[in-house]
């Protein structure tokens, strides 16, 4: 089978898999017990995850296609294969240049439909269209219509940084989405997906019956793929590429998990791998940040750099599920919008205090985010740092901590945020450690616990145990009497490995590292 696998990677349309002869992993068991009760639904799913081969496959479904689905979960005698006339909206791909783009758009899809459902002449209203057509289709085929609204809020996301036009595509889209409503008796089931939960926006308030599943345990599996199904439908293709990469299996397995795993929708979610990243990785028999270098939106890193958020910060973060959606404003809410796109996910739940752990889900989402940010935190270009992280990448594993230093003060030479407040702190020259590790490739520890004290930060690599002791404006001989009498390198006297202590000083006057000294043991 693996020899002949075609992966379905970009192909979002149920019928050009199916027909094609590409892998799907059935997820028609979730369109069975939603259309067994057809109410109005939303989504809520980081991009890249299969929202738009979900609705794909709930339009062939409520089309009747019922050929398209012999051999899934679904294809049963009982469930009703009555054919509804479908209407869907996407927005995946819309450009927003001015207010007629999205005017153009949905004028666009409206007309198309209208052909075959019919028209009113003269009225042009948006709206007003868009309930003409669902009645007209009921009208006409005698069967209430089905809505399908793929990628809802990316007008809005898209133009975070441009506020006249995302309050006149927020004004326009709420008109249109209101008919939800106001057509409640020509509509069977509606469904809505989107990156970002609109529960308390003011978007959807004339659709309030919407029923939002995003975070019910009973859905977690909808989109990506789980463990079960990797071993079942993908285990010839774990073997595949663990004999290209020269690895076991199970290392193989321990490969993908790491980089593409752990993801968490809700309370009780199983693990959930990235579905883009763990094909591409399987197809090309590689690791690589597949999902993260398509387009991480720059309204995410420009959120991260006004609001002073550290990265070691990003995986110790603690909040009510009032904090994991957003409210008003994107961007009075940076964890949330962090939350819902997916760079952070649910690592644990507590049931008695109601809190949620939130961290960053895998190694792909924290190298990639930190290869974003390094030009934010330094004044090299992508270019020169991609040649400075390859530099600094063989020192630490070649154990050349003097090497990886001198290239740092390198790296820090240019540094934009040199005379702010933010330059100023401890915390920010430990942010910069840990940005460069984790863009190395490498799963650094911040504030790692002894049984007396926390060490700023520590790396194991496969000979090499690194513990760095990071002042600013301080001394280099206490940071190193700190990791002698707080004992930190004695969890690691029987590790067999190389313990390299690195002790140095960030001086906010000469706005870099001005001194260090390395001791190994």
């Amino acid at each position: 089978m693996a020899a002949t696998l075609k992966y379905p990677i970009g192909i979002q349309t149920f019928s050009k898999i199916r027909n094609g002869g590409y892998l799907y992993i059935d997820k028609t068991n979730y369109i069975k017990k939603l259309a067994e009760d057809p109410l109005y639904y939303f989504l809520s799913r980081p991009r890249r995850f299969g929202k738009s081969l979900l609705l794909s496959t709930m339009q062939s479904y409520f089309e009747g296609r019922r050929e398209l689905f012999k051999g899934l979960a679904i294809d049963t005698d009982d469930i009703d294969w009555t054919p509804h006339p479908v209407l869907m909206l996407s927005f995946g791909s819309f450009n927003p240049k001015s207010e007629d783009s999205i005017d153009d758009m949905l004028s666009s899809i409206f007309s198309r439909y209208e052909d075959i459902y019919g028209s009113i002449p003269g009225i042009k209203d948006l709206p007003q269209r868009f309930e003409n057509l669902i009645i007209n289709a009921h009208n006409m085929t005698g069967q209430m219509v089905v809505i399908l609204v793929d990628e809802y809020d990316d007008p809005l996301l898209t133009t975070l940084d441009r506020p006249e036009l995302n309050a006149y595509y927020r004004q326009l889209l709420k008109g249109v989405f209101s008919v939800l409503k106001s057509a409640d008796s020509h509509i069977h089931f509606a469904f809505v997906t989107g990156v970002s939960r609109f529960s308390q926006t003011s978007l959807f308030s004339g659709a309030n019956h919407l029923t939002d599943i995003s975070f019910e345990n009973e859905y977690a599996g909808i989109c990506g793929l789980d463990e079960d199904e990797l071993k079942t439908f993908l285990s010839d293709s774990i073997s595949e590429f663990a004999q290209k990469e020269n690895v076991s299996y199970d290392d193989a397995f321990r490969i993908l998990k790491e980089n593409y795993d752990g993801y968490h929708f809700c309370q009780e979610s199983p693990d959930i791998y990235n579905p883009f990243s763990l094909l591409s990785a399987l197809k090309y028999k590689r690791v690589s940040d597949f999902w993260f270098k398509t387009g991480t939106p720059s309204y995410l890193i420009n959120i991260m750099k006004r609001d002073d958020f550290m990265l070691p910060d990003l995986d110790f973060i603690v909040t009510m599920e009032s904090g994991l959606s957003v409210k008003e404003s994107y961007l009075n809410n940076p964890v949330a919008l962090l939350f819902e796109a997916g760079y952070l996910t649910i690592k644990s739940y507590d049931y008695e205090k109601k809190l949620y752990s939130l961290g960053l889900p895998n190694v792909e989402v924290a190298e990639g985010f930190s290869k974003a940010l390094m030009p934010v935190y330094s004044g090299c270009s992508e270019r020169e740092c991609e040649d400075l992280l390859l530099i600094m990448r063989n020192a630490v594993i070649e154990g050349e901590a003097e090497k990886f230093m001198e290239v740092l003060q390198t790296f820090l030479e240019g540094n934009p945020y040199s005379n702010t407040e933010m330059a100023k702190r401890e915390s920010y020259f430990k942010n910069n450690i840990y940005i460069i590790l984790k863009a190395l490739g490498f799963l650094p520890r911040a504030e790692e616990e002894t049984c007396v004290a926390r060490m700023d930060v520590m790396l194991r690599t496969r000979k090499y145990i690194y513990i760095f002791e990071l002042k600013t404006n301080g001394s280099v001989k206490k940071a190193l009497e700190q990791i002698k009498d707080r004992g930190y390198t004695r969890p690691y006297i029987h590790s067999g490995k190389t313990v390299i202590k690195i002790a140095a000083n960030y001086s906010t006057k000469r706005n870099n590292i001005d001194s260090w000294e390395i001791i190994r043991e």
